[in-house]
């Protein structure tokens, strides 16, 4: 009861907790009461610690997550009861040494995961930095910062906790951050102190003390909320100020703030977030395989159990020759029944292979190291930064245009892929749908400024100074006035920082390359960006510098598809709004009189052209504000972003409040060019069998001019145009398309005969929204007859639900590739996510399954590696399963004249030693080195991945097939030597007659050199490794015969045994014939298939040898 009572507080500080809107109030710790007062609020330690276990319960969390696998409790079931005398036929080392070797296996590999997380913890927790204590600053280690801490931040020093910026050494309180390791950005972003603290002096700074209102820790990288409280007034706070955990000062020598969140507090921490776990169709048919063997064990358990107990009423008790029978107590029937079934449950629970789990696990890892290694699928063009922080820090490509922070270092080497999810190794092999993003991912998303579109007129040369030329040229205001006006909001209306390479040359930084372009363009035209503050903007303009005054930003978001900066000319007080968006966007934010200008008319045609073209287009505007509406919306947006609750939405109000009415200046159109090898890597997965959908937010012209480009539309082939205004439209063209393509007069499907049976689709946006709420059943009917399909002007929410859609009403694997914050979302709803690194960052390549690094390396991931690891996870498997039924189900057809007495035919340390020391090798290799053809025959014959691509190779029927060849090979290893041994007592050279042990020697001699050799028919790629595994692992058992054979032991069964074998004739004889006789059918079965019935797999391997053989012979 005191327990109970003790907990219910807390369950209420907890509710309370979540029901609070705000953070409690952060006081700076200036004196020892502050401390204090911070320290009751129940802020968290900065100490973190991401490891799974501790020194202290590494043996038992481990054990219990072992454990937590039904195999493991199965396995250990076994040992509970070898460990029982009474009841096992068995010696308890059989099951105990097998167990303890999975066990301990597995648990190195997760201490050592783990101790690798230890020490980042214990690097990271030690690192010192400089806190105000006492009035000056001491060095304090991480783990001891507190919330409310003032802190001082030097160049290049990582964030310890999530800090509110007061101060820096450069103007206006600027601060440059590298944020590589929340976002994988490499680019420098630009932070400020608000002005009311970035004007103070430092020790100003010092002597303050401020309250901080915030709002609670979230996980959203991008947005906060808070207040900054001096006395009696409030000063809103957001993500401006706010530097986060793992980020890092760059190019700036220091600045001040306040600790805010600490530890499990900071967004780093509440990011770090298990990805979801996605299993293979491999993996859940052998989950259900290994339930089909248990069923079949179970029987014969069953069977053994009775007859044993019929054998035990009617023949045992009765027998003068056994030991028993003159027990007066003996077991009655129910006794033993349950010996008999517990016995026989664990003679025969060696059916199930103990090691195939932990195999697969390492076989995976190792093929996911080979994907790494591949040379193929690296990029060496170009230098690239490499890491210096952590090893989980992702360098960025160096794109046209942008620049490398100052203090990085410039490297060539080779960039390899990465795989974060080598479960899906097999399931590449399987895919029948890829959802690509356009921008980044098909393209290099190194935007070139091409051309533009200025009061009506095209441009076609900006870049080399056109638009320059032409103000120099003309005196008519009316031709060189929209020039001027373009340039300068290119020049301005942005989001960049400036820097200083080490030649001395102003270089631009962002996030998007698309702003880099434009402000190339506009420096090509004499109007260089020079700098932005918190309430100036610098622009040198045909060598004349002019600075303006920054009244307000509103950012680039993907919801709002627009930026907007509001400035002050300080020569004539005029208030302007530029802007620039997307031309769906814009055109509709146009006044009533302008929209039906002719500029804007020809502007319109313009962009038409461009799309065509294939480039992308923005839209700029903009519009002269009156002081007064400045003022009024000022204050209104001024009090909007001091709330902490509903603050996104009321500044959206008012953004979008003050973004109408615009003038349109022109129209820009850049273009991204497509990596090499795109248009030959989408053609060789049509041919494949692989559908390919694009998604993107282009036009739709653009979208089906790149489809044209990338060889994913041919004009042979009829393209579907799904572009509808209302739901009723969309539902009329999708079943005019079902009609005219999929069905016939009568309603029924047309049949494969039918000509039209490849077409391709393109739908936009809207479509698909109505698509998506009213008509998903028609247009998955078009949708899987369609090779391929283009999605333009759709939403990042949107992708994910055409990956959703798809997925679950196909039923069939699905592959997502991006390469942008906003394909996130689309990457993890597929079965398997692909990310580029890319220009934009690595948020996608974080949060796949596989990174890249180029488009074309997906043709080689899938085609190549991806069937490899079926044809090899599936054989191996398969393989697993055999071994263990051919040899130890024999112990069953034992038992029929044994008396089903659980009687052992083989020595336990056979027993012990067959799956962990003389079979274990075989599987492994031929999991890492196994090829049906050549990788140079699949690149040339992608019509091959066909073959694995309805994974028939791991079907029940292909694993039953196994199994009934393992059935046989038990009856002929136990058989025939019954055959041999009956009648005809074989005797050694001393005269000794052989019994159980000198058969059950036979039996495990040419079983285990069957099973080994039956390993070398399959495997039909060879190489020094392979040899060293098959022809090794028959030395292994023939050393651990011969030692077994040496050992005395307390009942000396087996002592001699198998050096007696080894000196008769008959033996090696028998060992001869009994392969023979097992194998035989094998060969005659893949004889009569390659030369009666040959695959497709068949003719290309002697295609490949012949050829090979011609190339020698040359």
């Amino acid at each position: 009861m005191v327990k109970l009572k003790s907990l219910k507080p807390s369950i209420k500080g907890l509710r309370r907790k979540k029901a609070r809107p705000s953070y409690p109030i952060v006081e700076t710790n200036h004196d020892l009461e502050s401390i204090e007062r911070n320290g009751k609020k129940g802020f968290k330690i900065n100490a973190i610690s991401t490891t799974k276990y501790t020194r202290y319960n590494f043996v038992f969390k481990n054990l219990y997550e072992q454990f937590r696998r039904v195999t493991n409790i199965y396995f250990a079931a076994i040992c509970i009861i070898t460990l029982v005398p009474q009841v096992s036929p068995l010696s308890p080392v059989t099951s105990l040494l097998p167990l303890i070797f999975v066990l301990v296996v597995t648990a190195i590999k997760e201490g050592f995961e783990d101790f690798r997380r230890y020490q980042a913890d214990k690097e990271s927790n030690n690192r010192e930095y400089l806190i105000l204590r006492g009035g000056k600053f001491e060095s304090v280690k991480s783990k001891d910062i507190k919330v409310g801490d003032k802190i001082k931040i030097e160049n290049n020093q990582p964030f310890p906790a999530d800090i509110i910026v007061l101060n820096s050494n450069l103007e206006d309180g600027v601060c440059y951050v590298e944020t590589s390791q929340l976002d994988g950005e490499t680019n420098l972003k630009m932070f400020k102190a608000i002005k009311e603290t970035n004007t103070l002096s430092e020790q100003e700074i010092l002597d303050l003390n401020p309250s901080i209102e915030c709002e609670l820790p979230s996980n959203n990288l991008y947005k906060f909320k808070g207040k900054l409280i001096m006395g009696e007034n409030n000063y809103s706070l957001s993500e401006k100020q706010l530097m986060l955990r793992g980020a890092r000062l760059r190019n700036t020598h220091y600045l001040i703030g306040i600790v805010v969140y600490c530890g499990k507090d900071s967004k780093l921490s509440l990011n770090q977030k298990n990805p979801p776990s996605k299993f293979s169709t491999i993996e859940k048919r052998l989950g259900r395989s290994v339930i089909g063997i248990f069923c079949f064990k179970v029987v014969l358990v069953i069977i053994a159990t009775i007859l044993g107990t019929i054998f035990n009423q009617n023949t045992e008790e009765d027998s003068w020759y056994f030991w028993n029978r003159e027990v007066k107590d003996s077991d009655s029937l129910g006794l033993v029944i349950v010996k008999r079934f517990v016995a026989y449950f664990a003679i025969l629970s060696f059916l199930i292979p103990m090691s195939l789990m932990v195999t697969l696990e390492v076989v995976k890892v190792s093929q996911a190291r080979f994907m790494e290694w591949d040379k193929e699928m690296s990029y060496k063009e170009q230098a690239y930064i490499k890491p210096t922080q952590t090893p989980t820090d992702t360098p960025k490509l160096e794109g046209a245009g942008s620049a490398l922070s100052a203090s990085a270092k410039e490297e060539v080497g080779n960039k390899y892929m990465s795989v974060k999810n080598s479960n899906l190794n097999d399931e590449l092999a399987l895919i029948k749908y890829i959802f690509s993003d356009k921008t980044g991912t098909l393209t290099e998303n190194k935007m070139v400024f091409s051309k533009c579109s200025i009061n009506g007129v095209m441009y076609d040369n900006p870049l080399g100074g056109e638009l320059i030329d032409t103000i120099n040229q003309n005196d008519q205001e009316e031709i060189y006035g929209p020039i001027k006006e373009f340039l300068f909001n290119l020049g301005v209306c942005h989001a960049a920082v400036t820097d200083t390479n080490d030649e001395g040359e102003t270089i631009f930084q962002s996030q998007s390359p698309d702003e880099i372009a434009l402000i190339d363009c506009a420096k090509a035209n004499e109007n260089l960006f020079l700098n932005r503050s918190t309430t100036d903007v610098k622009i040198r303009i045909s060598g004349e510098e002019k600075e303006y005054g920054l009244l307000a930003i509103m950012e680039f978001s993907s919801d709002r598809r627009r930026m907007s900066i509001l400035l002050k000319d300080k020569q004539n007080d005029k208030i302007i709004l530029y802007s620039k968006g997307a031309d769906s966007i814009m055109l509709e934010r146009l006044s009533t009189e302008e929209k039906n200008a002719h500029h804007v008319a020809k502007t319109i045609e313009h962009i038409s052209d461009f799309s065509r073209e294939g480039l992308r287009t923005l839209i700029l505007a903009k519009r002269e504000i009156s002081a007064q509406e400045y003022e009024e919306w000022s204050k209104q947006y001024h009090e909007a972003s001091t709330l902490i609750q509903g603050r996104e939405e009321e500044i959206d109000r008012l953004n979008d409040q003050i973004e109408k009415d615009l003038l349109l200046i022109g129209c820009t159109a850049i273009e991204d060019k497509l990596q090499d090898g795109v248009p030959e890597a989408i053609d060789y997965l049509l041919k494949a069998g692989i559908k390919v959908w694009i998604i993107t937010g282009d036009k739709q012209e653009t979208a089906i001019n790149i489809g044209y480009s990338c060889k994913l539309l041919i004009p042979e082939i009829p393209i579907i145009i799904i572009n509808a205004s209302s739901t009723e439209e969309c539902g009329e063209q999708i079943s005019a398309a079902v009609r005219t393509y999929i069905e016939d007069s009568t309603g029924s499907a047309f049949t494969d005969n039918n000509p039209h049976r490849e077409i391709s689709m393109v739908i936009n946006g809207e479509s698909l929204t109505f698509m998506l709420k009213d008509h998903t059943k028609n247009f998955l009917k078009l949708a899987e007859r369609c090779h391929s399909v283009v999605c333009c002007r759709v939403t990042p929410l949107q992708k994910a639900l055409i990956v959703r859609l798809v997925k679950r009403n196909t039923k069939e694997v699905c592959l997502s590739i991006g390469d942008g914050a906003n394909d996130v979302s689309m990457i993890q709803e597929a079965q398997i996510g692909v990310g580029i690194f890319g220009n934009e960052g690595t948020q996608a390549a974080r949060a796949s399954d596989y990174s890249l690094l180029r488009f074309r390396h997906l043709t080689r991931l899938v085609t190549v590696h991806g069937r490899y690891s079926m044809v090899r996870n599936s054989l191996c498997i398969k393989f697993s399963f055999y071994k263990n039924m051919a040899f130890f189900l024999t112990q069953f057809w034992f038992s029929i004249y044994s008396g089903w007495t659980s009687q052992t035919l083989y020595d336990d340390w056979i027993v012990t030693t067959f799956n962990i020391l003389m079979t274990s090798v075989p599987p492994y290799f031929i999991a890492l080195f196994e090829k049906d053809v050549n990788e140079k025959v699949i690149v040339k014959n992608p019509q091959i991945y066909k073959t694995v691509q309805d994974c028939h190779l791991f079907q029940y029927s292909s694993v039953g097939k196994w199994l009934l060849g393992a059935f046989y090979h038990s009856l002929v290893f136990f058989f025939c030597a019954y055959a041999f041994f009956y009648n005809d007592d074989i005797m050694n050279l001393d005269g000794r007659i052989g019994g159980q042990s000198m058969m059950g020697s036979f039996v495990a001699t040419y079983a285990v050199l069957t099973i080994l050799f039956k390993a070398s028919i399959e495997i039909k790629h060879w190489n020094f490794i392979v040899h060293i595994g098959i022809w090794g692992s028959m030395i292994v058992y023939l050393v651990i015969a011969l030692v077994d054979s040496a050992i005395i032991t307390e009942i000396p069964k087996m002592y001699w045994v198998f050096m007696n074998n080894l000196e008769l004739l008959k033996f090696y004889c028998m060992v001869i014939i009994m392969i023979f006789i097992a194998l035989l059918p094998d060969f005659t079965i893949k004889f009569a298939r390659r030369y009666l019935f040959p695959k497709a797999t068949h003719i290309l391997q002697e295609r490949y040898i012949k050829k090979m053989d011609e190339f020698e012979l040359n």
